[in-house]
């Protein structure tokens, strides 16, 4: 499953970032989206991008073409 793919208000943990492009990826960890982080989907925008997540107690949003190459396991 990947970050685009989880439903509003679903909680699962980062598996992995599947990104060749090694600045998009580094990005991407910055802002706090590194393997072993519980993310939650907290909102969509009307047009379907971007995704809000929260991980920890940071929103951030993300493009859902980003939010496709997480990859995610469901929380248990």
């Amino acid at each position: 499953m990947t970050l685009n793919e989880l439903k509003l208000q679903q909680k699962a943990v980062i598996a992995a970032l599947n990104h060749q492009d090694i600045a998009l990826a580094s990005r991407i960890m910055a802002l706090g989206l590194v393997p072993g982080e519980t993310i939650e989907l907290m909102n969509i925008a009307p047009m379907g991008c971007p995704l809000q997540v929260k991980v920890g107690d940071t929103l951030i949003s993300v493009r859902k073409s980003d939010a496709s190459l997480i990859a995610l396991q469901t929380a248990s």
